[in-house]
């Protein structure tokens, strides 16, 4: 059987510490801490949730280009809270993170954005997650688009979901830990893409298909881990499958998978 395998490794910068970014392994005293059986309401959760200290908006993508070239595609939205509110202006306490990437079959493309929020610059409602002119956008069960570019690459793709949100975990509550960490997370691992990169100067007609996690928590480590490893596959089938290993201090690992036909 031939499996599409979409590889979603994680690596903070900090990452020889459970207190890496955003302070993953911390104390989530003062934000808002996932709780068991949640009860999503969407499409306002498609939007940031600024009480909770980190979250993401996750997409990567297979793609073949006319000549059956292969090409791999990530596009994330992080956002990281200094304290559990919004706010405007310049004082708002909400730090974002764009981070882009191409890969053909010889090269690696990756740029990144950076803001703050308050600003307009950066943000996440129902319908739409956006750093400057980047944007993922649209219905999560319906028609989407997603859109970046830097100095040497550029993307836009038109998306259509062909089956529904997927809840990871126990009906979205992800537990990450033997202590209990969790997050919310929520998938929607059915996209199909049409669409076109720009490789140093040159327009690639693509297709393929996408997955979107969405994610959010206060304190999604415990403080004997210190990163994970994520994997999402879709089988020919058409099932989906998500797992991920988060390595701890003592070099055993705390590990996890959902399935989804």
């Amino acid at each position: 059987m031939n499996v599409r395998t979409l590889v979603l490794c994680l690596f903070w910068p900090c990452a020889a510490s459970a207190q890496g970014f955003a302070g993953l392994g911390t104390d989530a005293e003062g934000f808002a801490v996932p709780q068991p059986a949640p009860q999503f309401d969407f499409p306002a959760d498609h939007a940031a949730h600024p009480d909770y200290r980190i979250e993401w908006w996750y997409l990567t993508a297979n793609l073949t280009g006319p000549d059956g070239t292969p090409y791999g595609l990530q596009w994330t939205l992080f956002r990281s809270a200094l304290a559990p509110q919004a706010g405007d202006g310049w004082t708002a306490p909400q730090l974002w993170m764009g981070h882009a990437a191409v890969t053909t079959p010889e090269d690696h493309y990756v740029t990144e954005r950076l803001a703050r929020g308050g600003i307009g610059q950066a943000g996440a409602a129902e319908d739409e997650a956006w750093i400057d002119n980047w944007r993922l956008a649209g219905d999560w069960t319906g028609a989407m688009t997603l859109q970046a570019d830097a100095e040497d690459f550029a993307y836009r793709l038109d998306m259509d979901a062909t089956g529904p949100l997927v809840f990871q975990g126990e009906g979205g509550y992800s537990v990450k830990s033997a202590a209990g960490q969790a997050s919310y997370y929520y998938s929607q691992p059915f996209l199909e893409v049409a669409g076109e990169l720009m490789i140093a100067g040159e327009s690639i007609p693509v297709t393929g298909t996408a997955w979107i996690d969405r994610e959010w928590s206060s304190q999604p480590l415990a403080e004997d881990q210190t990163g994970w490893d994520w994997f999402s596959l879709s089988f020919d089938t058409g099932d989906k499958m998500m797992g991920f290993l988060l390595r701890q201090t003592d070099g055993t690992a705390y590990t996890h998978g959902d399935r989804h036909a």
